[in-house]
């Protein structure tokens, strides 16, 4: 859908600033868009493809904050020079 927004591939990547070949990633599933390019993304086409939509880490932060847990303490790790994140590293708090 995100692709479908820009055209190609290669105009997704020049939108949000990183490779043709991350998009590509992403579009496989070899890699998951890390939140901030979803954000990007998500500003980028003026709220049509939200970040929380392409991003289930970040839906889920936004799915806590809506239900007043914004002080929910969630340990994001740093993303990879190309916007991706390896979301099995995530920490989340035990019940």
């Amino acid at each position: 859908m995100l692709i479908n927004h820009f055209g190609t591939q290669a105009l997704t990547a020049r939108a949000l600033g990183v490779s043709q070949a991350t998009v590509s990633y992403w579009r496989s599933g070899s890699l998951k868009i890390s939140p901030e390019k979803a954000f990007l993304a998500e500003v980028a086409t003026d709220g049509a493809i939200t970040a929380s939509s392409l991003c289930p880490l970040f839906a889920e932060v936004e799915a806590r904050h809506k239900l007043g847990e914004s002080s929910w303490n969630l340990r994001l790790p740093a993303s990879g020079p190309d916007g991706s994140v390896d979301l099995s590293s995530v920490q989340t708090p035990q019940s």
